[in-house]
C-alpha cells in the first residue's frame, strides 16, 4: 500500500496539474459547442478526483508510517480517517467522469451514424443541463453512504490512548451494498457496454466516411457501385477535417476510459463471487491491494486525456501554448 500510494501520489499530482492546464485552455477557447462544454466538465471532475486521490494517498503514507514505526510515530487523528473520507469522495465523484464520457460517446456516435438528423441536437444549453443533472445525480445517490460514518474520540489499542477515529453505522454494509450495486456497479458495467458499442459504431462509420471522401476526391466514386447509405454519402460531403479530428478525439477518450474502467468491473464481479473480499472481511488485505491497483488505472486515465486533446484539437493546441 505504501508503494501504491507513492506512485499514485506522483500521478495524482500530475493529474491536478494537467487538468488545471486543460480547464484553463478550454476556458480560454470559449465553450461555444456541446463537445467543448462536455470536455470542460470532464476535466473539472477529473481535477476534483485527482485532488481527492492526492489527499487519500497522503493519508495512506501517514498511516503506513505509523505501522512501519510500530506507532513510535503517531498522530492525534488516526490517518485512516482521511483515507476513508477522501476515498468516499472519490467514490462519489466516480460517477461524473463515467457518465460524461458516456454522454460524449453517445453524442458523437449519433452525429456520425446519423449526422443529418442529430448534427444540431446537442447544443451548448442542452449539454449544460445534462452536465448539471449528472453532477446532482452523482452527489445525491452517494449521500446515504456518507451518512453512515463519522469521526469520534475512541480508545485505540494500538497506541494505548484515545484519539479521533472512524465511526461506522451498523447499517453501513447494507447501505453500501445497495448503493454500490444500484449505482456504481450499474454505471460501470452499463457505461462500458454503451461506450464500447459507440466506439465500434463510430469507428466503422468513420472508416466508411473516409473511404467515400477519398473516392469522391479521386473521382472514382460511383453511387451505384458502393454500399454506402445516403446518410454516409451526405456525411462524407459535409464532415470537415476538424470534425473528423473531434470524432477521433472522442474515440480515444472513450478507449482510455474503457481501459481504466475494466479493473473496476473485475473487482465488482470478484466481490460478488467472494463476499469476504471487502473491507473488514477475511481477505481485506488482498482487497486493499487490488483496490489500489484499480485506483492507479483511474488516475492514469485522468493524466492521459490532455495528450489526446493536444493531438486531436488544433484550437486546444493553439491556446495551450499561452
Amino acid at each position: 500500500m505504501g508503494m501504491y500510494a507513492s506512485v499514485d501520489l506522483v500521478l495524482s499530482t500530475l493529474g491536478v496539474i494537467t487538468n488545471a492546464i486543460t480547464i484553463r485552455t478550454f476556458l480560454a477557447m470559449g465553450a461555444d459547442d456541446g463537445v467543448t462544454v462536455s470536455m470542460l466538465f470532464l476535466s473539472s471532475s477529473e481535477l476534483l478526483c485527482c485532488l481527492a486521490a492526492l489527499g487519500q494517498k497522503l493519508s495512506i503514507l501517514f498511516w503506513v508510517t505509523e505501522m512501519a514505526t510500530k506507532y513510535t510515530i503517531r498522530f492525534r487523528v488516526n490517518p485512516y480517517v482521511f483515507n476513508i473520507y477522501f476515498g468516499n469522495i472519490r467514490g462519489m465523484l466516480f460517477a461524473v467522469p463515467s457518465l460524461i464520457t458516456t454522454y460524449l460517446a453517445v453524442v458523437k456516435c449519433m452525429c456520425v451514424v446519423k449526422p443529418l438528423s442529430f448534427k444540431n441536437t446537442f447544443s451548448v444549453l442542452v449539454t449544460f443541463r445534462v452536465m448539471k443533472f449528472i453532477c446532482v445525480i452523482a452527489v445525491v445517490t452517494y449521500v446515504p453512504i456518507m451518512a453512515t460514518m463519522g469521526v469520534t474520540d475512541q480508545f485505540d489499542v494500538k497506541i494505548n490512548a484515545t484519539r479521533r477515529s472512524m465511526w461506522f453505522s451498523p447499517y453501513r454494509d447494507l447501505v453500501k451494498s445497495i448503493v454500490w450495486n444500484g449505482r456504481d456497479t450499474f454505471i460501470a458495467i452499463t457505461s462500458q457496454l454503451i461506450i464500447v458499442t459507440c466506439v465500434v459504431l463510430m469507428s466503422r462509420s468513420l472508416i466508411r466516411t473516409v473511404q467515400v471522401r477519398e473516392k469522391m476526391r479521386s473521382g472514382t466514386f460511383s453511387r451505384q457501385r458502393t454500399d454506402a447509405s445516403d446518410e454516409v454519402v451526405g456525411a462524407a460531403s459535409k464532415i470537415s477535417g476538424k470534425e473528423l479530428l473531434v470524432i477521433k478525439q472522442v474515440i480515444f477518450i472513450s478507449i482510455v476510459y474503457v481501459v481504466s474502467n475494466t479493473p473496476k468491473i473485475f473487482i465488482f464481479l470478484a466481490v460478488a463471487s467472494v463476499p469476504e473480499l471487502t473491507q473488514g472481511g477475511l481477505y481485506q488485505n488482498l482487497y486493499e491491494v487490488i483496490l489500489k491497483g484499480k485506483e492507479h488505472f483511474e488516475i492514469y486515465a485522468s493524466v492521459f486525456n490532455i495528450f489526446i486533446y493536444y493531438k486531436y484539437n488544433s484550437k486546444f493546441k493553439e491556446y495551450c501554448k499561452y
